[in-house]
């Protein structure tokens, strides 16, 4: 089993040295908060900037190496870019690193584009979902190909127990009596999206979930993360791309499955990982499901 990393600022920033050399010279780095399963560093060098993760436990090692791979299958088949995400390997520890994408997450600008913008990031989206929805299903690398369900069991197992999965018995319904399964994002929230200056997609980045599911996987993760007007413009844009009407009711049945994997999410990483910065938007919605989730005393 790998080994992981413990968010030591002088031997992360030799590894980066190391990685580094001979390919250009390190300038500086800084921690950022991007992804709570692994600790993320900002490079700067000479020539150019790069992004590196180091993960936190062995289960987000696995996802590392799962990240790793599936952005390797995916390179050159859909239009929109990812990062082109290089795995390493310091004393038997999985760590990545890809040249830095530039954007900024959508998370931050959503409360400030306007309609029209709205629509046009919405329209780009789609495309992104429906090329990767279209790509063959047994074309998944066997080494990375799962379900969304077995995925989320297997991230729930951090929790060591304290995990209810009959929370997950809409999903298996859904991916059991999919006709075509689709390989799917699994994680595709706007934090995950990048946008430029101009408020053009440019990337989108994290496939730790990747999986082979329902294509209404990935459009509730959005929805369940959005405001109503975005989560709507996503789905009128992927029907207007697909040509098919999206279901709600599976629409539904994701979101409410990630607003309990997201509250058990948060609360494992502070309980475990305080050093983490969690959004302060994060906080309260977790504070909100709490109510729904947790037996009142």
């Amino acid at each position: 089993m790998y080994n992981f990393f413990l968010p030591i600022e002088e031997e992360l920033i030799q590894v980066i040295r190391e990685t580094l050399k001979n390919h250009d010279e390190f300038v500086q780095a800084k921690t950022i908060q991007t992804g709570w399963t692994n600790i993320t560093m900002d490079v700067t060098g000479e020539k150019d900037n790069y992004i590196f993760r180091f993960p936190r436990n062995l289960f987000f090692a696995k996802m590392m190496i799962k990240d790793c791979q599936f952005c390797q299958f995916i390179h050159g088949k859909v239009h929109t870019p990812t990062p082109d995400m290089k795995l390493k390997f310091h004393k038997e520890r999985p760590y990545s690193v890809h040249r830095k994408i530039p954007g900024v997450s959508l998370t931050s600008k959503m409360d400030h584009l306007k309609s029209q913008e709205i629509e046009k990031v919405c329209t780009d989206l789609a495309d992104f979902l429906t090329e990767l929805h279209a790509l063959p299903y047994q074309s998944m690398p066997s080494e990375i190909e799962e379900s969304l369900d077995n995925f989320l069991t297997g991230l729930a197992s951090v929790h060591k127990g304290n995990y209810d999965l009959s929370k997950h018995d809409r999903l298996k319904n859904i991916e059991k009596n999919v006709n075509i399964p689709s390989i799917i994002h699994g994680d595709f929230n706007p934090g995950n999206v990048l946008l430029d200056e101009n408020n053009h997609v440019s990337a989108v980045i994290d496939f730790s979930f990747a999986s082979i599911s329902d294509k209404h996987a990935d459009i509730g993760r959005f929805v369940g993360r959005s405001t109503p007007e975005w989560g709507e413009t996503l789905i009128q844009a992927y029907q207007i791309k697909t040509k098919k009407p999206c279901q709600r009711e599976k629409i539904q049945d994701v979101v409410d499955l990630f607003k309990y994997v997201e509250f058990k999410y948060v609360q494992y990483m502070q309980s475990n990982h305080p050093e983490i910065v969690i959004p302060e938007f994060v906080l309260q919605m977790a504070a909100t499901e709490a109510k729904n989730f947790e037996p009142s005393k």
